[in-house]
């Protein structure tokens, strides 16, 4: 049977939880991704979810609350974890796909963390699935 591993991204680029929200967004700019894992900066150990959703989400807040001119001022004073998500849904490298297809399609999830004894081991996207589906059907 076919785990989360066999479809996993193991070169993962993650921030740690006490980087600015400039540095993270634009990493996420440079790189052309909308995930990236949070590790502690302490112990180096998975705590959430960094998505471009919710760097699109604090953007328009400050641009709101005080202006466009104060956008990279605002976001070099926030922290990583001041805006990321701690109730992120993970994988086991182990978990078969079928189970991590599950929490995509119920869940409505775009990516999911892959973890093991709190390291982050890998990600795995809707885009790995949409891989792994193309590799299915071509003859």
């Amino acid at each position: 049977m076919k785990t989360v591993s066999d479809i996993m991204v193991t070169n993962v680029l993650s921030v740690k939880d006490t980087d600015n929200v400039h540095q993270a967004r634009m990493l996420l700019k440079e790189k052309g991704i909308r995930h990236l894992p949070v590790v502690s900066h302490e112990s180096g150990e998975f705590m959430g979810m960094l998505t471009q959703a919710s760097l699109l989400n604090n953007v328009f807040n400050i641009v709101e609350k005080f202006g466009l001119s104060s956008l990279e001022k605002r976001e070099l004073r926030t922290l990583v974890k001041d805006i990321m998500s701690f109730d992120n849904k993970i994988a086991s490298p182990d978990m078969d796909l079928l189970q991590a297809g599950e929490i995509f399609t119920s869940k409505k999830a775009s990516c999911l963390p892959v973890v093991e004894n709190n390291q982050l081991k890998g990600i795995v996207t809707s885009v790995d699935f949409v891989k792994l589906s193309m590799s299915l059907l071509k003859p």
